[in-house]
């Protein structure tokens, strides 16, 4: 039975093979369905299936299950009378992380999606608030990636998706942003982008709006930053500035891109973002 117009319907159906989903690997159902309604319902039907295209909006059957329309048709049986409906329907898949383990880190999420694209590209975005310590630690690993990722090949690595998956998906970190949280420590709102489908030629050749300029002015304001801290520095330690310290505050401004670029990752509200 599906719940269709606010009520339950027992609705003839035919079921085909289904495809493995992208997130588990597991089989999910596909149907069709055939069903008339009166001339009187036929736009609030129609509305209710285009918009359970989304998955936000997909129909509820009597055993638990959630279905997303693929596609329909419909025609008018008589004039002013019946139509008729053909409905092809996916199973949606609940995905619900307990908690997420990679590079020696065990996490619980306070916010899990995933998504893939048409081209088979994964994407999971998780929001977490680790402890001070395991906050510093997560901050190195995603300093160490952006780091390295700098000419060099893709640094992936296994996560593990604790009530997703049993097997661990190698993955590579994506844009995580941050918000400062009590008694030092962050939350996070993190990336993962899936090794399988990530086109790195593709990724490393995008050129993004605003760019060169975007990179180019957060640089400079971070090497400003950065400078302006070491010449208050050194004016307490000497009193005046030496060669010696002209050269301490310009070696400072050319190490602030690796130190500070973190900082720009940084948000008030991490909720606007997922």
């Amino acid at each position: 039975m599906l719940k269709l117009l606010d009520q339950f319907r027992d609705i003839e159906s035919t079921e085909s093979e289904g495809k493995p989903s992208r997130h588990t690997g597991r089989f999910l159902r596909e149907v069709e369905i055939e069903l008339n309604c009166d001339d009187t319902l036929n736009a609030q039907l129609t509305h209710e299936l285009n918009a359970a295209r989304e998955e936000s909006a997909a129909l509820e059957g009597d055993d638990g299950a959630r279905w997303v329309v693929v596609g329909f048709h419909s025609y008018s049986v008589s004039n002013g009378g019946a139509w008729h409906f053909t409905v092809a329907l996916r199973e949606v898949e609940e995905l619900r992380a307990e908690s997420l383990e990679f590079l020696g880190l065990r996490l619980a999420p306070l916010h899990f999606e995933e998504s893939a694209d048409r081209d088979g590209s994964l994407v999971i975005v998780a929001a977490v608030a680790p402890g001070a310590e395991e906050s510093e630690t997560l901050e190195h690993h995603i300093v160490e990636q952006w780091t390295r990722n700098e000419g060099e090949a893709t640094p992936y690595f296994d996560l593990r998706r604790v009530g997703v998956q049993d097997e661990p998906l190698q993955v590579r970190f994506g844009r995580c942003l941050w918000q400062k949280g009590e008694g030092g420590a962050r939350r996070h709102l993190l990336v993962f982008v899936a090794a399988d489908g990530d086109d790195d030629d593709t990724r490393r050749g995008f050129v993004g709006i605003n760019e060169p300029r975007g990179t180019n002015a957060a640089r400079a304001a971070l090497q400003g930053r950065e400078v302006a801290e070491a010449i208050i520095d050194e004016l307490g330690l000497a009193g005046l500035l030496s060669q010696e310290a002209i050269e301490r505050i310009r070696q400072r401004g050319e190490s602030a891109w690796d130190k500070r670029f973190r900082d720009l990752n940084e948000t008030s509200d991490l909720s606007l973002f997922h």
